[in-house]
């Protein structure tokens, strides 16, 4: 009989999901992926992570979808209230990323 050992990518920090380790929004990697226009392997290798953690990622979205569609709502909100296109808010995180070493949502 084979054993399962459970292996948790999601872990609640602030209060909100991130990938484990890191300070990657599961929000925003499941909107990346989901949105469609960016390939997986894309994602693992700007973001250096896994494969397992993006598809954990999304199947935390699926699990909470309500949840982390009104907080990506929010988000999309306040960026238009401050008037900053999709596009500007990436730049704007892949930015700090490089500068901060982790990824944080505007």
């Amino acid at each position: 009989m084979a054993v399962v050992i459970p292996i948790n990518h999601i872990e609640i920090r602030d209060g909100r999901p991130v990938i484990a380790g890191k300070n990657l929004k599961v929000a925003y990697i499941a909107k990346l992926y989901l949105k469609g226009d960016t390939p997986m392997a894309w994602i693992v290798e700007n973001y250096d992570i896994t494969p397992s953690q993006v598809h954990a990622a999304v199947s935390y979205y699926y699990d909470h979808q309500a949840e982390l569609d009104a907080y990506i709502h929010e988000g999309d909100a306040w960026a238009q209230a401050v008037g900053l296109t999709y596009e500007q808010v990436i730049a704007r995180i892949e930015a700090r990323q490089a500068t901060e070493g982790d990824l944080h949502q505007p």
